[in-house]
């Protein structure tokens, strides 16, 4: 798909543990996700950050999640926060942009936010006013940065034309590989981090999954709702067992499991700054996923792997397309 792995390879050798890896913490908000108390909450951001993590993700909507951050990690400076204002209902007036700021920065204790990203938005709105509202809010060093989310590429190519946009936070994997379209090329010619979310498709990637006849009936909220349907859009169960035998099989030349080598494909994959890796008590998952980019998997290999997941797998539409309806 126009990867370049060998000169990707080059370019992450300079990556360290604390750049490569986001701590998604989608997962403190108790409405959707297992109930933690703040004591296991305080225990497991200490293992990570002893693993080197120093960059977490949140979202206004996550419930208790900004809450819960600001209070594990206030007073860290050598820690940042990436937190997303969300608006699902049309413009926001700058009353309600003011609002989510000033939110964000009470619940996260801190007196600017780290990196605002706008989360995904009707895109037949114009969102100028807003950017120009946040771009006050970086000249008054209230924001240090702006990034998005989920937003297609003529949404992006709009938000250059109004602000200063650095990250881009997108789903990427080896079964869902839409930013390659067109996304990627934008992001790297404009020099802006692809921020991967789903990298492991819900735990998906997985040795767990490996030789299962038929996709579980889950209900767990992510892997059984959201990624099942994604891997219904892109191909079928059967796509995913071939991929994940392929991935066994290079892993065993690392010693890597499955979901070691997806983690390791993404990262070399050309913008990527990042990977976001859902919060999870397991310390044994933690060591593995922290240990995954060490060493780098030869270029060969990354190649094989994209090519196994290009015969697969469709990708359809641009980034976020069919979860909004189009």
């Amino acid at each position: 798909m126009g990867n370049n792995p060998q000169t990707a390879a080059m370019n992450t050798q300079a990556k360290t543990i604390a750049d490569s890896i986001i701590l998604g913490c989608w997962q403190l908000d108790d409405r959707s996700w297992k109930s933690l108390t703040e004591e296991d909450i305080e225990r497991t951001i200490g293992t990570y950050q002893a693993w080197g993590v120093r960059i977490f993700d949140t979202a206004d909507i996550y419930g208790r999640s900004e809450r819960l951050l600001g209070k594990c990690l206030k007073g860290r400076t050598d820690c940042k926060i990436y937190t997303k204002a969300v608006f699902f209902n049309g413009l926001p007036t700058p009353k309600q942009i003011q609002s989510k700021v000033e939110n964000s920065l009470r619940n996260l204790q801190r007196d600017y936010l780290d990196c605002l990203q706008v989360h995904w938005h009707n895109p037949q709105l114009d969102f100028a006013e807003t950017f120009k509202v946040l771009n006050r809010y970086l000249e008054q060093g209230k924001i240090h940065q702006l990034g998005v989310t989920n937003f297609d590429t003529l949404m992006l190519k709009k938000a250059l034309e109004y602000a200063p946009i650095q990250t881009h936070q997108v789903q990427y994997s080896l079964i869902d590989r839409r930013v390659e379209k067109s996304m990627q090329e934008l992001c790297v010619e404009n020099n802006i981090q692809l921020l991967c979310y789903g990298p492991l498709a819900g735990g998906f990637l997985s040795d767990k999954f490996l030789g299962v006849k038929s996709p579980p009936a889950e209900g767990e909220h992510a892997r059984g709702f959201y990624y099942s349907n994604m891997i219904a859009k892109h191909g079928d169960w059967q796509g995913v067992q071939t991929l994940l035998s392929k991935m066994a099989e290079i892993g065993k030349k690392y010693q890597f499991s499955v979901s070691q080598v997806a983690l390791n494909w993404l990262i070399q994959q050309p913008g990527v700054g990042a990977m976001i890796s859902g919060l999870t008590e397991n310390r044994q998952q933690i060591q593995k996923n922290m240990e995954s980019l060490q060493p780098l998997i030869r270029s060969e290999d990354i190649q094989e792997l994209s090519r196994c997941s290009d015969e697969l797998f469709e990708q359809v539409g641009d980034i976020y397309s069919y979860e909004r309806g189009v």
